[in-house]
């Protein structure tokens, strides 16, 4: 194969890649409410394994303000997830299986939706497709903060506050992966992530 061919290949892949893995982050309005997400400012707070994650003070869709630090001491699922996104479509409903078997467990799942539509676009959706956990109304602050360069963006969140792990797209094949890492979490071993 000469060079070209070689090229052509590399590229071909890596955009089937980009596409199964998921989807890229919209370009939103920068007017939208970007105060809601403070600026990590501590060393121990950041999107990355270890670190707490950077708080969130958010409107759920019955318009009730929502922070991270209300699930304390429980296992948070972080979904960051838009509607028009084929693989968070394919999330949600993992999502609300997890929910649904493991809440009384202490695991909590929590959506932020990133549609530009906001609450109008997630609540009829949330509806449709019998979301059972709480979904917030996301905006570009929390975009930013949380370092989202692709949908669905999920982050696994210890009993102890802090991120277990981080992981960008979905695909079914890694259900099992991420429910065993769940369990795990749940167990009083896992806490300390």
């Amino acid at each position: 194969m000469n060079r070209i061919t070689v090229k052509f290949i590399v590229v071909g892949l890596a955009l089937a890649l980009a596409v199964l893995s998921g989807c890229g982050g919209r370009d939103e309005d920068a007017s939208r409410d970007e105060a809601a997400v403070s600026t990590p400012d501590a060393t121990e707070i950041g999107t990355t394994e270890g670190k707490f994650p950077p708080p969130i003070d958010l409107p759920d869709l019955a318009g009730n303000n929502v922070t991270l630090a209300d699930f304390e001491g429980k296992v948070v699922i972080l979904d960051l997830w838009a509607t028009w996104c084929p693989p968070c479509r394919q999330e949600i409903p993992f999502l609300v299986e997890l929910y649904d078997d493991l809440r009384d467990d202490g695991l909590v799942v929590v959506g932020v939706g990133l549609d530009e539509g906001g609450a109008g676009v997630l609540k009829p959706y949330a509806e449709k497709n019998g979301i059972t956990y709480p979904i917030l109304v996301g905006n570009r602050g929390v975009q930013d903060a949380y370092g989202v360069t692709g949908i669905p963006t999920t982050f696994f969140i210890g009993r102890n506050g802090r991120i277990a792990s981080r992981h960008v797209g979905y695909h079914p094949s890694m259900a099992d992966g991420m429910r065993a890492e769940i369990m795990n979490l749940l167990q009083p071993a896992g806490e300390g992530a």
